[in-house]
Formats: C-alpha cells, sequence, structure tokens
C-alpha cells in the first residue's frame, strides 16, 4: 500500500495536439510507476453518440488514439483490446461508429470487442452486497492489465461519473438493470471489485455538466490520470463541486476499504491550481438533477419506493431524468412546449389531477394513494428503461421523438444486426447468456 495515492493534473487545451496529449500519458505512466503489459483492455465511455446532439458524452476519439500509441509502442504490451458495453438497448458498434472511433480497429496491436456480444464469464464478488457474482467479457476477465478512460461528467442522479461509475459498462443487459433502482449507487460500490483498473486516464478537457448521456460541454483543460479510481474520482467530484463523501458509491466504496478512505491519502499533483479550475466549474450547470426544478409545464410527482421511505432517484426517476435532457438536446425549447401532462414516479401519497390528459404512471410499483383524476397510462418496467419512456413521453408530451431521427433511421438498424450476428458467433444461439 503506497503512503499517498498519485492523482495527475496536466494542462491540454485542446484535442488538437496528439503529440502532446501522448506526452502527456506517456510521463503520467512513468511518474505513476506503471508498467503496462500483456493483454490490455481500455474501456471508454462510450454511452451514446449522435453527431448533431451527442457529441459530448463520450471519452473523445484522440484521447484514445493517443493511450493506444503509448501502449502500441511498448514491446511489454502485447494487445490491446478496447471494450465496450453502451446504454441499454443501444448496440454499442452505433456508438463506436458513431462516436468517429471506427479508424482505431486500424492500430497497431488493437482488438475491438463489444461486450455484449462477446463470450460470458462468470466471476465472484468477495465484498459485493447487491451483486455476490457477475458475467463479464472474457477479454476484460483474462485481462493483464486494466486501462479505464472515462470522461468527467455530471451525472442527474449519482452526482458524478467517472471511474467507478465507467463500471455499469461492463455489465450485460440483464445484469445491468438488475438492481438499477434506489439500490443504484450500492451497485456501483460492488462493481469496483471486477472492474478495477490498473491505470485511469480522465478526459477532462471538455468536462460534461448537465445529464450524463447529452451533457453540456464545459471547457476545463486539463486530463486527469491515477492508478487508483477512488483517488482520481475523489479529485474529480471536488472539481465538479461536490465533497466524495456526498457521491454515495464513492463513499460507499471508502467504507468497504476501497483506498484511499480519507482524502489526507491522496497526492495532487497539478500544472493547474485547483483554485484555477474550481473557478471555471463555479457554475456548473446541474439541470435535469431534479425534474421538478426542469423548466417545462410537464408536472412530476415523485414518491417513496414500495417498503421504503426514499425516492427511487436513480430507478424510474433517473430514466426519466435522462430521457428529458436527450428531449431539449435534441430539439431545444421542446420541453418548454409540452403539454402539462402529470407524471407520477413511485407511490405518491397525494392527490393527482390530470387536467383533463392522461396522468403517466412510470414504472411496475408507481400508484397514487391519494385522490386521482383523470385517465391513466402505465409504462411498465423497473426500471423503465429509457427508450421506452421516451417513445411514450414523446408521444403524449407532444414533443419530437429523437429515435425518429433519420440519422438513427438509417445506421440503428445495420448496427442492431451486426450485433445480433457477433453474438451468434461469439456465444452461439442457444447459449444461456445469448439474451443478456
Amino acid at each position: 500500500m503506497p503512503e499517498k495515492y498519485k492523482v495527475i493534473i496536466r494542462k491540454c487545451d485542446d484535442y488538437d495536439n496528439l503529440d502532446q496529449i501522448r506526452g502527456i500519458i506517456r510521463e503520467g505512466i512513468q511518474e505513476l510507476g506503471e508498467k503496462p503489459r500483456g493483454k490490455v483492455l481500455l474501456k471508454p465511455n462510450l454511452i451514446f453518440a449522435h453527431s448533431r446532439y451527442g457529441r459530448y458524452g463520450f471519452t473523445e476519439p484522440r484521447i484514445i488514439e493517443s493511450i493506444i500509441d503509448v501502449l502500441a509502442a511498448m514491446p511489454e504490451v502485447e494487445k490491446i483490446t478496447i471494450g465496450e458495453r453502451t446504454a441499454v438497448t443501444v448496440p454499442t458498434r452505433y456508438s463506436f461508429y458513431g462516436a468517429g472511433y471506427g479508424y482505431l480497429e486500424k492500430k497497431p496491436k488493437v482488438e475491438i470487442c463489444f461486450f455484449e456480444e462477446a463470450e460470458l464469464v462468470e466471476v465472484p464478488l468477495t465484498k459485493g452486497t447487491l451483486h455476490h457474482s457477475v458475467k463479464l467479457a472474457r477479454a476484460l476477465v483474462e485481462a493483464d492489465y486494466k486501462v479505464w478512460a472515462p470522461k468527467l461528467k455530471h451525472h442527474a442522479s449519482t452526482k458524478l461519473t467517472q471511474a467507478l461509475k465507467l463500471n455499469i459498462g461492463i455489465l450485460n443487459a440483464h445484469e445491468r438493470l438488475s438492481g438499477h433502482d434506489w439500490r443504484l449507487e450500492e451497485k456501483i460500490a460492488d462493481l469496483y471489485e471486477a472492474g478495477y483498473p490498473n491505470l485511469v486516464v480522465s478526459d477532462s478537457i471538455l468536462i460534461g455538466q448537465q445529464g450524463e448521456l447529452v451533457p453540456k460541454p464545459l471547457h476545463l483543460g486539463v486530463i486527469m490520470m491515477s492508478n487508483n479510481g477512488v483517488a482520481i474520482d475523489s479529485v474529480g467530484a471536488r472539481l465538479i463541486g461536490f465533497q466524495p463523501d456526498q457521491i454515495e458509491h464513492l463513499r460507499l466504496a471508502r467504507s468497504r476499504g476501497w483506498e484511499p478512505v480519507t482524502d489526507d491519502q491522496i497526492e495532487l499533483i497539478t500544472e493547474v491550481p485547483m483554485e484555477t479550475l474550481l473557478a471555471k466549474t463555479k457554475n456548473f450547470d446541474r439541470t435535469f438533477h431534479d425534474p421538478t426544478q426542469v423548466d417545462t409545464p410537464i408536472r412530476f410527482y415523485l414518491g417513496h419506493r414500495p417498503e421504503g421511505t426514499e425516492i427511487c432517484d436513480t430507478g424510474c426517476s433517473n430514466m426519466i431524468k435522462t430521457a428529458l435532457a436527450i428531449m431539449e438536446a435534441y430539439r431545444p425549447g421542446s420541453l418548454k412546449k409540452a403539454r402539462p401532462m402529470a407524471v407520477v414516479i413511485g407511490e405518491y401519497e397525494g392527490d393527482v389531477d390530470g387536467q383533463g390528459l392522461p396522468v403517466l404512471l412510470v414504472g411496475d410499483c408507481t400508484k397514487v394513494k391519494g385522490k386521482l383524476i383523470g385517465k391513466t397510462r402505465r409504462i411498465g418496467g423497473c426500471p423503465v428503461v429509457v427508450p421506452f419512456f421516451m417513445n411514450y413521453g414523446s408521444y403524449y408530451f407532444k414533443v419530437p421523438n429523437p429515435y425518429l431521427d433519420p440519422v438513427a433511421l438509417a445506421t440503428f438498424p445495420y448496427h442492431l444486426v451486426r450485433s445480433f450476428i457477433g453474438k451468434i458467433k461469439n456465444r452461439g444461439l442457444l447459449n444461456a447468456d445469448f439474451f443478456s
């Protein structure tokens, strides 16, 4: 155990100077004392990509290219597998090529692994409280060295998404949705055992405000590196205005003994004073963290989860916040013009008046315990996944549906078919994991 866990912050104003980015990564690896070797698994954040309205939610491909160039030049590195699983219901191929990653396939030593198509291996978790085992892609399980390359962003529900939250993207669809409710923070803490990176390179040149899928960019102008996910997330939390203990999955990870358990165990090595960086994020935009505060006539009634008192903020509420962010990014101003629908999530104790319009009940457990005026329409699921709510919500709110976008309609089916073929090839149609 080191005396201090290093977090390096290096100034990098843009993505254009690849020599500078490669130099930062090369020097960071040396300063951290890291020795990449053998089969390397490189995981970016590719949660969503669209050429017009979804350009800032994923790790910039030139960051990934620079990491590859540095690693490929090391004789100890045998191969570099770029591995990822994008948002549920979306084939990773769609985001991979939509984000401009296609050219990376031709880089030396590089292979691509779309996790939802890959052969799965069950991995036990000794510290898990929600997950006691998970099924992961063989390329991830058998990697000799893991490099996580997240993008520093605000998350509408978990507040921060960076190194630890990146592990949601190592799961298959079934396990990804299991516990993606009021227990999401616990789930993320569980996954740190399976997705423990040897090196983290955080794309913090343009960081993400508002929601995580289609964030509003903010220029921070740095690259962060560490060989410890908890340490770099502790610094990332501060950069966007939170204390580490305000990030629940980070607090849980520390409580389970994942070092560093306190900030005084972190050694910050930065070219840019923290005061300068914090001044840039002083007015950090957290729109969509609370749907009741969004500028829209849509009315949200947030109830508690069954057999509990807390709002299921990281379940259906999270999915709705994400969907609202996508709707607004797709057609700015559309939420202001939406119909004044009533949307209920969870067990709501008060009264709800549809005011002549249907009342949307979102999630399997949702009910109105007070007086309910108007007809209801239920959108089922636990949680309701974003595309399902998007299709229903767009129809009832009378706002444009991003899933009917011409770019998506032109390319999505192709990548879906390719993904299906890849899954048959790697798992077999009769394999129990085929529909995972």
